[in-house]
């Protein structure tokens, strides 16, 4: 018999729990899906258990109606979804490997043993039979991928109640989290089977579904026990510490994440500039090649339209049938153009008419020379002299862009991160993350930082590198400085047990008695003194570094035991010491006889003198030394006698 369990009445239900029937509490909004938490399931059915065993420690066993009168609460149920809100992720969290290990449920739940099987009333009943063997109450967490859902094993005087704890909504409880409740295992076992039901074995026939519908007909169950009732406040307080250390370890390696996505994109767009920069100058460059070519072959083509001039033999008597026209090709003299040069031979009788026309025809016959060979070499390579200055253009035009980009090259080459290798985790790392030490030896911040957080802890002063203390024959070892100490980043507490241990080289921390104060002072100093001095202003007090005992300023000379203030103190009162065992004596009245009170002393003197009158125990002796000493000195004292 199925029933829901109603707010109004709860005694009533639990009473039909307890007579055997099957219970469902059920609330609207108490799915795992109104925290946002799509795959939350695990956190919801390890907290259900957590909190199922806190209550059995709050009431104990013999309450067993309390227990579930509490459990049933809405209140309790919405605090064990409350769990489902703080995780967003679609992620899925594994039981063993990943919601056992958190602060909170590591502390509180025990993990006894694991079960796996297929998904059905027998496997589920030989769980339930297994936690029935146990002497405490006990909750198995299910697992069929990607669902989770927790039952327990609620342990009464004579009866046992089992809670099936789903945070999924289902047809029996469609608007919130279900809790079904029963004292009979086969009932508990057939309602596990009936949420978890076995995959159709169709399915397995199938190739392409055969992996998937194995996964989904196998079931894990972790089986937990209370791991004692919670601790005091500083437990929890532990279990928050820890929590929040997890939490803030995961954000520094998200923040160093970040930094190095942003460091690898500043670099990414400058590399995509540079690249940019160099196709842009190899554009310009195809065009002036472009260019040049162009200009060169319509060069080329001028000069091929141009007819050669003839350099046969010319009639010495008719000469050449035209002239040839040179003035274009020569240089001007003087603003005017040097008249055209027949190459016909001239009359011997005749000649020149003038010296001057001689020196201008040797002359533009010279440069003729010079133009036709010239010609002859342009046109055997395809070259002609623009062609010829073009291409030396375009060289040195090359020659310096090649020295651009090889420069930048060089600048491209120095930018890029280097890597080194790690001496302590041999990891690759780059060579920004590295530390200098005198040692040279390749180490990062990581290692150090936690190499000498941990000599900090330890005072342990001065701090050696780790990889030259594994070193044998190293007797030089490198030393870590205190602005390394600064660069790796120690907290504030570690930073001052530092400067503490780097200050006691050279001073001792001197502690004041009279003014309760602490100063550091220098430690040579401190160790030839014999007496300390505070040297705080408005003290002055001063003490024995022996013996501690503090100096009156004025007073006797300091002895650490005692006896040059007692001789002031007795010099001062006028006491006398026995002359024989330095007993210190003062006289209360009566003679100047005074008789040492020390056993076994049997002193006699004079109070008045101080010195020895006889030493012995003899009665006759001592009256005759008595009698012998006072002859001289005063055996009575009178008031205004001298």
């Amino acid at each position: 018999m199925v029933s829901t369990l109603h707010r109004t009445s709860p005694d009533d239900g639990i009473a039909d729990i307890l007579q055997g029937k099957e219970r469902i509490v059920s609330y609207a909004g108490t799915s795992q899906f109104n925290g946002r938490g799509i795959s939350a399931c695990g956190l919801a059915a390890m907290n259900f258990a957590r909190v199922l065993f806190e209550l059995i420690h709050i009431h104990g066993q013999e309450k067993l109606i309390d227990v579930l009168r509490a459990i049933t609460s809405k209140e309790i149920i919405q605090d064990i979804i409350s769990i489902c809100s703080g995780w967003s992720s679609d992620l899925h969290l594994d039981v063993e490997e990943d919601i056992q290990h958190v602060p909170l449920f590591e502390k509180s739940l025990k993990l006894v043993s694991t079960r796996f099987g297929p998904p059905n009333a027998s496997y589920f009943k030989h769980t339930l039979q297994n936690m029935q063997t146990l002497n405490s109450s006990a909750a198995v967490i299910i697992t069929r991928p990607p669902e989770i859902i927790a039952c327990t094993k609620i342990k009464g005087t004579g009866m046992n109640v089992f809670a099936i704890f789903d945070s999924h909504p289902r047809p029996s409880y469609p608007s919130g989290a279900g809790l079904i409740l029963s004292t009979s295992i086969d009932q508990a076992a057939a309602r596990l089977a009936s949420i978890l039901p076995a995959v159709d074995s169709s399915l397995l026939s199938q190739g392409g579904l055969q992996w998937q519908a194995q996964l989904l007909n196998n079931v894990s169950g972790h089986i937990f026990v209370s791991n004692g009732p919670c601790g005091d406040m500083r437990e929890m307080q532990q279990s928050v510490v820890e929590s929040s250390l997890v939490v803030l370890r995961l954000r520094a390696e998200v923040a160093d994440l970040k930094k190095k996505n942003v460091r690898l994109t500043s670099e990414a767009k400058v590399l995509e500039g540079d690249i940019q920069c160099l196709e842009d100058a190899l554009s310009v460059e195809r065009k002036k090649v472009t260019s040049l070519q162009a200009s060169s072959n319509l060069r080329a083509t001028q000069s091929r339209s141009v007819p050669p001039t003839s350099t046969r033999p010319t009639n010495a008597i008719a000469g050449p049938s035209r002239p040839i026209d040179l003035s274009s090709n020569l240089k001007t003299t003087q603003g005017r153009s040097v008249p055209p040069i027949s190459t016909r031979p001239t009359n011997a009788i005749a000649g020149p008419s003038r010296p001057t026309d001689l020196y201008q025809a040797k002359h533009s016959f010279s440069s003729y020379e010079t133009l036709v060979h010239d010609r002859d070499a342009h046109e055997k390579w395809g070259l002609d002299s623009l062609s010829t200055a073009a291409a030396l253009e375009l060289q040195h035009s090359f020659d310096i862009e090649d020295r651009q980009l090889r420069n930048q090259m060089q600048t491209l080459v120095a930018t890029i991160p280097r890597n080194f290798s790690c001496s302590i985790c041999m990891e690759e790392q780059p060579v920004d993350n590295s530390v200098v030490l005198d040692c040279n030896h390749p180490i990062c911040r990581t290692c150090v930082r936690g190499h000498v957080c941990s000599k900090i802890d330890e005072h342990r002063f001065p701090i050696l590198c780790p990889v030259c203390m594994i070193q044998q024959n190293n007797h030089q070892p490198g030393v870590i400085s205190g602005l390394l100490v600064q660069q790796i980043g120690v907290d504030e507490r570690q930073y001052m047990i530092w400067e503490e241990m780097e200050l006691s080289q050279h001073s001792v921390l001197l502690h004041c008695r009279k003014c309760q104060r602490s100063v550091p002072v220098d430690k040579q100093e401190h160790e030839e003194s014999r007496m300390l001095v505070c040297p705080l202003p408005e003290c002055n007090h001063i003490w024995c570094k022996s013996c501690q005992q503090s100096f009156t300023i004025g007073g006797p000379p300091h002895s650490c035991d005692g006896t040059s203030e007692l001789d002031h103190l007795m010099k001062q009162r006028g006491w006398k010491y026995c002359p024989n065992c330095k007993t210190p004596v003062q006289r209360d009245g009566g003679c100047s006889h005074m008789t040492c009170i020390s056993p076994g002393c049997n002193t006699h003197f004079c109070y008045v003198c101080g010195k020895l009158i006889v030493r012995s125990a003899l009665r006759s002796e001592i009256q005759n030394g008595i009698s012998a000493h006072y002859r001289i000195c005063q055996l009575f004292e009178y008031p205004g006698r001298e």
